[in-house]
């Protein structure tokens, strides 16, 4: 095979370019300090650092959310905090009013404090965050959730949702509570029965809370106070305990029994005495008692005094304040007064133990989102720094090898280019 001198010096320059673009890319790897400049340099490897970038990528959206949800749940919870030492501030007061000692004067400034203390309720629950939204408005944030009449009524305009936020592959963590969940939708009573007086009652009978005893039977009952069967006005009144039928359940020997033929066939009662649990309902779920003095005067028309226990409903927060204000300043000028006064005032202390026992509970399901949120965050933290270890693996540079790599490539073209130039002086007329 004939070689030419030409095509020697196709494949002399063919080689120092090849040479040359080695060392370029090498140049270019030391430079940049990544192993893989194209995705042909490793098809697969090209293939993983995508991937990873955009799984690094997510993770520190995770990581944002996540930032997010702890500034929006620390905001919360620290509103929360002041609505319980409000509330605490309100039951305190409600104990002072409900003490003999206080004078209606000194009653309506406790209500002048208590008014202010509700306006901050109001102004607590509906707090922005820094970004304008309402935090207890539920989906509707740009909507202020609660507003006030000025006569005692109190309107919610949220909704009953719920905003989650992803903080990880498989975490996602609701950060805020509705205002509805958080003000509105509280038990009233003890949570499970509530306990009232009957506007007309003329005595000084006072009903208390009472208190779950076994499994409550949910219906209206009502105890009612009769003229006792002896005739005598210095015997105790006595009384009877109907269900929601206006049937007797008791006394025993009557069970069953409607109210109209109890009253007609001139039965005797229970002999009220004072403080002591009421017959025929403990064994309904209801243990309660009353105090004072309840009266029933023989009619016709029968008088009588009357307590009823009803199943609680929801009654928000700010309507018990409203409640404790407008006894505050109700009458309390005759003894009936004063038990209705006092009556109104148990119960108001009952209905606000259920507000701050909601209030606790709402901020005990923040802080267990907030601990969620912090374990998250090492979580990805931690799983970040795995992926970009896994990254710096495949795409970053060994410079040690590139480096000595680069010399050899320098090397290797210099002999290259001294070995073209000698052949390029080659020629048989030197030898002629």
């Amino acid at each position: 095979m004939r070689v030419s001198t030409t095509l020697m010096s196709q494949i002399s320059v063919s080689a120092m370019l090849e040479q040359q673009k080695k060392l370029s890319d090498t140049q270019l790897q030391v430079s940049t300090g990544k192993r893989l400049l194209s995705p042909s340099d490793d098809p697969y490897g090209s293939t993983r650092i995508l991937d990873l970038d955009e799984n690094i990528g997510l993770n520190e959206q995770y990581q944002s959310n996540a930032g997010f949800a702890q500034s929006r749940m620390g905001l919360s919870e620290g509103t929360l905090q002041g609505v319980g030492v409000a509330v605490q501030r309100i039951r305190e007061l409600m104990i002072l009013g409900n003490n003999d000692s206080q004078t209606v004067e000194s009653r309506a400034f406790v209500a002048e404090e208590v008014e202010q203390l509700l306006d901050q309720l109001v102004s607590l629950a509906n707090t922005a965050d820094s970004n304008g939204e309402y935090i207890f408005s539920g989906y509707q944030g740009k909507t202020k959730p609660f507003d006030a009449d000025g006569v005692g009524n109190f309107s919610y305009y949220g909704d009953n949702g719920q905003r989650f936020l992803k903080v990880g592959s498989s975490t996602q963590v609701a950060v805020g509570d509705s205002g509805s969940d958080t003000f509105l939708a509280i038990k009233n009573g003890n949570g499970t029965f509530k306990t009232l007086d009957d506007a007309n009652n003329k005595g000084s009978g006072i009903i208390d809370p009472g208190s779950i005893s076994g499994a409550f039977v949910a219906d209206n009952y009502k105890i009612k106070f009769i003229p006792p069967a002896s005739g005598s006005n210095i015997d105790p009144v006595e009384y009877y305990v109907l269900d929601g039928n206006d049937t007797i359940i008791e006394p025993a020997v009557q069970v069953g029994l409607a109210e109209a033929a109890f009253l007609g066939g001139a039965f005797a009662g229970v002999v009220y005495e004072e403080g002591a649990v009421i017959a025929g309902l403990d064994e309904l779920g209801v243990k309660v008692n009353i105090t004072g003095s309840p009266t029933a005067a023989a009619g016709p028309p029968l008088e009588q005094d009357i307590f009823t226990i009803e199943p609680s409903n929801n009654q928000s927060l700010f309507s018990t304040v409203q409640n404790f204000i407008d006894a505050l300043r109700g009458p309390q000028s005759t003894s009936s007064d004063l038990a209705a006064f006092h009556n109104k005032i148990n119960r108001s202390i009952t209905d606000i133990d259920q507000g701050i026992g909601r209030v606790l509970e709402v901020r005990a399901r923040i802080g267990a989102r907030m601990n969620t949120v912090d374990k998250q965050l090492e979580i990805n933290e931690s799983f970040t720094l795995q992926m970009k270890t896994t990254l710096s693996s495949i795409e970053d540079l060994d410079y040690a090898e590139a480096i000595t790599r680069l010399n050899l490539q320098l090397t290797g073209l210099q002999a290259a280019q001294s070995a073209y130039a000698k052949i390029q002086n080659l020629s048989l007329f030197n030898y002629l």
